[in-house]
C-alpha cells in the first residue's frame, strides 16, 4: 500500500477536545472511615501509593509541629532505626515522600511489583510505630532552622509571607509562618501527640495507582482496615474568621537589589461554579508564558525576567496571586502596569485569536494532568482533597473552557479582578509611596 507523504507545508487540521476519558478509579470506604482510591495505568513494574491525612498545618496549636511531624515518620519505629528504613527502601528500591500544606499532610510511596510485600512492610511500619527519636527530631532542628534563616534573606520569601499575612490577618492559620526560634520550641511530645491525634482513618484517603494486582490491592486495604487507624479523631476544626488588617505591606530586606512583589485576593473555593471560568482569566493574565503580564512588564517594559499570576487552591477557599520581582526603582511602574492589564481584563473583551490561544493551551494542560500513572495518581488526590471526588468538575471545565464567550469573561472579570480589594505585598530595600512597614 503506498504511503501518502506528508505536506509539512499544510497545517493540520484543528480537533478541539470536547472529553477526556479520565480513567475510572475504584473508590471504597473502609469500616474506619478511610477512603480507597484505586487506579490501575501503566506497564511498568511500578506502584504509587499516597496516604493522605486531614493534618495540615491549620490543625497545629504549636507551629512547625504538622510539618515535623510528618517529616519525622520516617526517622525511626519501634523496630528500625531511621538508618535501617533508609538501608532497607533502598534494597528494594522504593523510596518515600512526605509532603504538607495547609490542609492536608500525606506520604507517597513508591514501589515495585517485584518487592511489594516487603517493602510495604517498612511502609506500614512507620506510619504505625514511629517513634520520633529525640536525636533525629534534633537534626531536624537545626536543618530546618538553618535553611528558613537563608530563605528569609531571599525577598521573595519575606512578600509571600507578608503577603498571606495581610490577606488573613496574623492569628489565621492561613496567615502565619514559622520563624527560626519556632525550631527551638518543639518537643518530642508534641510529635507524638499530633501524630496519636490526626493520623487516624476517618477523613483520610489512599490513593493507588500503578501496574498493582488484586492480591496487592486487598492487602493493601487489609492493612489500613487495622484497628490501629481507629478512626476516632477527624475533629470538624472551623476556621477563624478572616481579620485583614492592611491593603499594602512592605517588608524591608537590607541591600536587597531588587524588590519581590506579591498582588492579589481571595477567591471562592475550587468547586463553585464561577472557577473554570476564572481560570481562563487568569490564564489570559499571567498563567502562561504568553500571557499579558508577560507580553508587557517583561518583553515590552524590560522591568523583570518573570511574572506570572496563579490560584492557590484550600479546602473551603482559593487565593488569587499575581507574583513577580523587578528592580527596586521600578515596583511603583509594575504595580501600576498589572493593575492597567487587570482593568483591561474589564473594560475591552478577549479577542477571539487570543482567547482560542488559551484554550488550546489550557485543554493540553488538563490533559497532562493525566498522562501517566504518576500524574493520574497526582490529579486523583488533588480531586480529593479540594472537590471530595466530584469527577464533574473536570467535565464542566473543558465544557467551560470550549464555551466561554469574551463578554461572559469581561462580566466575571468585573465581578472579581476588583484592585481595591486586593492585597500589595512588597519586600525590598525601598518603601513604595502609601505602604505599611511589616517586620517579623
Amino acid at each position: 500500500m503506498a504511503i501518502k507523504e506528508l505536506d509539512r507545508t499544510v497545517q493540520p487540521n484543528i480537533k478541539p477536545v470536547s472529553k477526556i476519558n479520565i480513567p475510572k478509579p475504584e473508590i471504597i470506604e473502609l469500616s474506619n472511615g478511610f477512603k480507597v482510591i484505586s487506579a490501575k495505568a501503566g506497564s511498568q513494574d511500578l506502584i504509587k501509593i499516597e496516604v493522605i491525612f486531614r493534618a495540615g498545618t491549620r490543625y497545629q496549636t504549636k507551629s512547625l509541629v504538622a510539618k515535623a511531624s510528618i517529616s519525622n515518620l520516617r526517622e525511626g519505629t519501634k523496630k528500625r532505626s531511621s538508618k535501617q528504613i533508609a538501608e532497607e527502601l533502598d534494597f528494594y528500591g522504593s523510596f518515600i515522600e512526605p509532603s504538607i500544606n495547609r490542609d492536608f499532610a500525606s506520604v507517597s510511596f513508591y514501589t515495585t511489583g517485584k518487592h511489594f510485600f516487603k517493602s510495604f512492610d517498612v511502609f506500614s511500619d512507620l506510619l504505625l510505630n514511629p517513634t520520633f527519636p529525640e536525636h533525629e527530631l534534633d537534626i531536624f532542628r537545626q536543618k530546618g532552622k538553618q535553611n528558613l534563616l537563608v530563605e528569609m534573606e531571599k525577598v521573595s520569601t519575606l512578600s509571600r509571607m507578608g503577603f498571606y499575612k495581610a490577606l488573613f490577618g496574623d492569628n489565621h492559620p492561613y496567615g502565619t509562618f514559622a520563624l527560626p526560634h519556632d525550631y527551638e520550641m518543639i518537643e518530642r511530645d508534641d510529635l507524638v501527640n499530633f501524630s496519636n491525634k490526626f493520623y487516624k482513618g476517618k477523613g483520610g484517603a489512599i490513593v493507588i495507582t500503578g501496574n498493582f494486582d488484586s492480591e496487592q490491592l486487598d492487602f493493601i486495604k487489609g492493612s489500613f482496615a487495622s484497628s490501629r487507624f481507629d478512626g476516632q479523631t477527624d475533629e470538624e476544626y472551623i476556621l477563624p474568621r478572616i481579620k485583614s488588617n492592611e491593603k499594602k505591606i512592605f517588608t524591608y530586606k537590607n541591600e536587597a537589589v531588587q524588590a519581590s512583589i506579591r498582588i492579589g485576593r481571595i477567591f471562592p473555593e475550587r468547586t463553585h461554579p464561577d472557577m473554570p471560568a476564572l481560570q481562563i482569566l487568569n490564564t489570559i493574565l499571567g498563567g502562561y508564558f504568553g500571557s499579558r503580564l508577560m507580553r508587557n512588564i517583561r518583553e515590552d517594559k524590560g522591568y523583570t525576567y518573570g511574572i506570572n499570576s496563579f490560584i492557590v487552591p484550600h479546602s473551603y477557599l482559593s487565593v488569587f496571586v499575581v507574583s513577580t520581582e523587578v528592580g527596586n526603582n521600578f515596583v511603583e511602574h509594575t504595580i501600576s502596569e498589572i493593575k492597567k492589564e487587570i482593568q483591561r481584563l474589564k473594560s475591552e473583551p478577549v479577542s477571539n485569536d487570543e482567547l482560542n490561544l488559551v484554550k488550546g493551551y489550557m485543554i493540553g494542560q488538563v490533559l497532562r494532568t493525566f498522562d501517566g500513572p504518576f500524574a493520574i495518581a497526582d490529579s486523583l488526590a488533588g480531586l480529593f482533597e479540594y472537590n471530595n471526588l466530584d469527577f464533574d468538575y473536570i467535565s464542566n471545565t473543558i465544557n467551560t473552557i470550549n464555551s466561554v464567550t469574551p463578554e461572559q469573561l469581561m462580566e466575571l472579570a468585573g465581578k472579581y479582578f476588583d484592585t481595591d480589594s486586593m492585597v500589595f505585598s512588597v519586600s525590598g530595600s525601598q518603601i513604595p509611596d502609601g505602604f505599611t512597614q511589616n517586620t517579623f
